[in-house]
């Protein structure tokens, strides 16, 4: 499986790694974090392929910041995870991959389905909610720069970054 993911800035990865830090004890194993949004799971046969089109149909998109509103645990797959809003650059990010790859991405990426969110820990825990409401202790609303596109190999235990995307950085004039 092949995911396209939507990589955050060191600094807002830090924060979220501080998060898991203030609900786990100390020496406790959590998640590696690779601070990152899955815009689409690709299941298809044609890594190659995708990746060429994916890159083709984002080409050109531009850096954007998401806004990080909360933490929550969902249920339906046992993950506790930082959602931010669905914004306008993200949601194009992922029509643009669906609208060519719909049949050949995994049910939870493909149109409607699909909810941004970066996750944080990983049932089987003793109690997520648990870890969920330690994590909202420390959490407060903040901003992630998204600047590049990854495409990421997912095995069973790792990944591997086998391509990426830079997204077009705008000057402003002040």
């Amino acid at each position: 499986m092949l995911c396209v993911i939507a990589k955050l800035d060191e600094t807002a990865t830090n924060r979220l790694i501080e998060l898991q830090k203030a609900a786990f004890p100390a020496g406790a194993e959590t998640r590696t974090l690779h601070g990152h949004i899955t815009l689409a799971t690709y299941i298809g046969e044609d890594e190659a392929c995708f990746v060429q089109s994916c890159k083709r149909a984002l080409a050109g998109a531009s850096a954007f910041i998401v806004v990080y509103e909360k933490i929550e645990v969902l249920d339906e797959t046992s993950i506790l995870v930082a959602t931010p809003e669905k914004s306008e650059p993200l949601a194009f990010l992922h029509r643009r991959i669906t609208e060519r790859f719909e049949d050949t991405l995994d049910r939870w990426t493909k149109g409607d389905r699909w909810y941004p969110h970066t996750t944080l820990a990983v049932g089987p825990q003793p109690d997520l909610q648990t870890i969920c409401d330690k994590m909202r202790d420390s959490f407060s609303t903040f901003e992630a720069w998204i600047s590049k596109i990854e495409f990421s190999r997912v095995y069973a235990n790792a990944f591997e970054i086998v391509d990426d995307l830079d997204l077009a950085s705008h000057a402003f004039d002040t």
